[in-house]
């Protein structure tokens, strides 16, 4: 039975967000019942965004930052900081933009260094403005590993996790979705890349599986590997996972307007549970074109590196599933403004994973504080193989990571939670 999915997540998201703000009771994914314009009407999110995010009352005397090191061993990057009063936090930068932007990391880190970690909030934003002529994934990326550390070092000292930091803890355990596979669903045969999948399903038993569609690489022509190519994989997908199956679909931008629409409705007949940046992620206006020609919900937000932009897309309900990358975008901070944006317009939120490094882990934090996260969220197996391609040995502090029936237990030791092996840091060199 096909469901129209979009209205289902819609309404789902306003039951929470009705109770905290209820002129946003009236935003209805069908244009016609709006009682507001959504394109002008930024009252409710404006309002979101004049909250703080991390908690300072945790800490009732200042916390200075007194060292911030970048450390590094060929393509891979640490960030170590120190408080005046010795606490640590440590991070693992990007697995492929770190070694790209890190020169750009003493533009952020003046921002932070003999500061009061307290006012994370301010300083971050700082970073962000002053530094408005080099905004984009590459800086972002160089931010959110310092935030990260920073976010490390605050839990370490408070005994708390990163989520307990920068909201109330909502999800204490992950729903994921396969996001694997990238190369092999566009390069090779379908089937041959649907076994692939399978054998990642069985290992993680997960209740949600996103296929590729179109050649990608933000194209925007219709282009595909082969003709009929992407119909083939949607619909020999839905055969070998079966209709109980939740099954996305990204078009990482291959699409123009008629064409996303055209495939839009192949998923939608299929039962597809999301779609997602079927056009280049610049083509707002185009994006909009597309969500308005379909009912199934749209996701996306991956490649955004401003605030504005966020709050242009949600205020005028682009994206039913809202998707910010946590390194793209410049850390969890500015991760959680967003979130909170989506929520009182009613829209969930699914940051977006970077494969490899410990992009997981992040994402698992961030999700546990989105009181509006969406039902499942991408996973790419436990790839924590760092820039170099060496495994990152880390221990968590408290239950082992695993996927059970596509379920992941969010850590709950200290700051990360985990324990990266003092001898792979000591590989690194301070630049």
């Amino acid at each position: 039975m096909q469901i129209n999915r979009r209205k289902f997540l819609k309404n789902a998201a306003l039951t929470g967000a009705a109770t905290t703000l209820l002129p946003v009771a009236s935003c209805k994914a069908d244009n016609t019942e709006k009682q507001i314009n959504r394109s002008t009407d930024y009252s409710a999110i404006d309002k979101s965004l004049s909250k703080p995010v991390l908690k300072r009352d945790l800490f009732s005397t200042p916390v200075i930052i007194e060292a911030i090191e970048l450390l590094r061993d060929r393509d891979n990057f640490i960030c170590r900081v120190r408080s005046k009063d010795g606490a640590v936090g440590i991070s693992i930068g990007h697995p492929f933009y770190s070694k790209i932007g890190y020169p750009m990391f003493n533009n952020i880190k003046r921002h932070f260094i003999n500061k009061d970690a307290r006012d994370l909030d301010t300083l971050i934003y700082d970073a962000a403005v002053t530094n408005y002529r080099l905004h984009g994934i590459a800086l972002n990326v160089q931010m959110a590993t310092l935030e990260f550390a920073i976010l490390d070092m605050l839990g370490n000292l408070a005994n708390k996790s990163v989520g307990q930091l920068i909201g109330d803890i909502h999800n204490r355990q992950v729903s994921i979705y396969l996001g694997t596979r990238i190369n092999e669903l566009r390069k090779k045969e379908p089937e041959a890349s649907l076994e692939l999948m399978y054998k990642d399903w069985e290992e993680t038993k997960a209740k949600a599986i996103k296929i590729r569609a179109g050649y990608g690489h933000n194209v925007g022509n219709d282009k595909d590997n082969a003709p009929g190519r992407t119909e083939k994989l949607v619909k020999l997908a839905r055969e070998k996972f079966g209709e109980e199956m939740n099954l996305m679909i990204d078009g990482n931008g291959t699409y123009t307007v008629k064409g996303a629409i055209t495939l839009g409705k192949l998923l939608e007949e299929y039962n597809y549970y999301f779609y997602e940046e079927p056009v280049p992620y610049e083509w707002y206006e185009e994006q909009k074109q597309v969500q308005e020609a379909l009912s199934i919900p749209m996701a996306g937000g991956e490649q955004e590196s401003r605030l504005h932009t966020f709050r242009w897309l949600i205020a005028n309900d682009v994206f039913q599933i809202v998707q910010p990358d946590i390194f793209y975008f410049g850390g969890m901070i500015r991760t959680k403004q967003v979130s909170r944006m989506a929520h009182v317009m009613g829209q969930t939120v699914a940051p977006h994973m970077s494969n490899g490094g410990l992009g997981y882990l992040y994402m698992l934090h961030m999700v546990s504080a989105c009181q509006n996260a969406a039902e499942f969220h991408e996973f790419k197996m436990f790839a924590t193989k760092d820039a170099n391609g060496t495994i990152i040995p880390i221990e968590s502090k408290t239950a082992p990571f695993e996927s059970i029936d596509g379920v992941i237990k969010v850590p709950t030791g200290s700051g990360l939670g985990v324990i990266i092996d003092p001898d792979y840091i000591k590989t690194h060199q301070a630049i």
